[in-house]
């Protein structure tokens, strides 16, 4: 129900460490989506929140009973009128500022897929507006008190000997880019409070572990807390780590584990050769996290994929396999997740054959029955030490080259191309003719 990104896992070991503790109460400084508050309901402890954002005050508010206090700002009336109605001071303001965080930051900004957003939005306010507030009447979180306050003045006043579980912002700006929509269209009573700190957060952390219990988080190792590492959790091969430090507690280590299912199919191996005509068929997901895991860089990181699919040549034998996703800006686009060649073979640019049959009529047609929509485009992202892809040259067009985000790469190469330009033969045809030179081997 409400917004959160701490991983179930995480949940978890609150619920497990908290058990360990006195009853009584629990303090909470930011507090933000309420995960260990939902991770503690029904345990018998008084919890007591704080924050300082807009979404989580208003949340806090409403669980205790306060006015929410958040009216829309005139200079938005004149977009946003229709939410006017919603805005109760209660349970309707809270649900309405939850659904904002989905699409305000799409209100006033060029482009169709902002508009067909906001749009969708104001179409279908009043039944999205009655669910959620329909699934907010049912929540079983209670909490004895939420103060709107900074965390370095709250921590204060806290009982020295009172547990503290906090999952504090160990960087700057996370909550205030989150909320940036809601705060430009809603007015509040907002706090004033400085940023944290290097030194804000050292005390901060001082504050939380300086008592008998307590346990806290973070996306990034803390230094100064590893005496009291408890944990380390990575929920998906994508996630980022979760380190949990805590006074006492079970160690714990959560690591990601995908399904693997066998794959029968025979491959294409050295000294045979290609022959056509060429053909696809669906794999399933843990099939194609098997043939991910043979024949991927081990460097990329999985994704989930809606859609993965086995390339295969006249003899039945698989000759690679390429996954993609629908295009989450572009309605007419599919995303190439993956894309990869079996080896070894005796042709070192069958890569190439890949990409022409993701590109193909066949891969189009595939595409839009699994995604329900016209499918035009294809769009991918490539990571390498030099400045072009050799793989997707001549095949899709560069459209961006920018210094890699991942470890190992020097550049993230963004590719673009038109899908349905030929089919599967035309594909086989054009790759024999420029790539499909075997390999020349010569006895010894």
């Amino acid at each position: 129900m409400f917004q959160g990104t701490i991983p179930g896992p995480m949940r978890s070991i609150v619920r497990e460490t908290a058990s360990l503790w006195p009853s009584g109460p629990v303090y909470v400084p930011c507090c933000g989506n309420f995960t260990i508050e939902r991770s503690l309901a029904g345990m018998g402890f008084d919890l007591h929140s704080s924050d300082v954002s807009i979404y989580t005050s208003a949340v806090g508010r409403w669980l205790t009973r306060q006015p929410v206090g958040i009216q829309l700002r005139e200079e938005s009336a004149d977009e946003l009128g229709w939410l006017a109605d919603s805005l109760d001071d209660g349970v309707g303001t809270v649900a309405t500022l939850m659904l904002g965080t989905r699409f305000l930051a799409s209100v006033g900004r060029e482009g169709l897929w902002h508009e067909r957003v906001v749009r969708s939005y104001r179409e279908q306010w009043k039944a999205k507006h009655a669910e959620t507030v329909e699934r907010l009447s049912g929540s079983d979180v209670e909490l004895a008190s939420y103060e709107v306050e900074d965390v370095r003045s709250w921590l204060q006043k806290v009982p020295g000997d009172a547990p503290v579980c906090s999952f504090p912002p160990f960087y700057g700006g996370g909550y205030e880019k989150l909320y940036e929509p809601l705060e430009a269209h809603f007015t509040w009573d907002a706090p004033q409070y400085e940023p944290l700190s290097d030194d804000d957060v050292v005390s901060v952390l001082g504050a939380i572990t300086d008592r008998p219990y307590w346990l806290t988080a973070s996306n990034h190792s803390v230094p100064e807390l590893h005496g009291y590492l408890r944990g380390v959790i990575k929920a998906t091969p994508r996630a980022a780590p979760f380190y949990v430090y805590a006074s006492e507690a079970r160690t714990r280590i959560v690591a990601p584990r995908q399904p693997i299912d066998p794959v029968k199919i025979p491959r294409l191996r050295e000294a045979e050769e290609l022959v056509g005509p060429l053909s696809l068929s669906l794999l399933k997901p843990g099939q194609f996290n098997a043939l991910r895991s043979r024949y991927l860089n081990p460097r990329i990181a999985p994704g989930a994929a809606n859609l993965a699919v086995a390339v295969r040549d006249g003899g039945g034998r698989l000759l690679g396999v390429f996954a993609m996703a629908p295009s989450t800006f572009t309605p007419d686009e599919a995303y190439v997740l993956s894309d990869f060649a079996v080896a070894p073979t005796d042709y070192p640019r069958l890569s190439k054959l890949i990409v022409l049959a993701a590109t193909s009529v066949e891969a189009q047609l595939l595409c839009q029955r699994a995604f329900s929509r016209r499918i035009r485009r294809v769009a991918t992202t490539a990571f390498s030490n030099n400045a072009v892809s050799m793989k997707y040259r001549g095949l899709l067009r560069l459209k961006k080259r920018s210094p890699s985000a991942e470890d190992g790469w020097k550049f993230q190469l963004q590719y673009q191309g038109a899908m349905g330009q030929h089919t599967l033969a035309e594909a086989l045809e054009m790759w024999v003719e420029r790539w499909g030179a075997p390999i020349e081997k010569t006895g010894v």
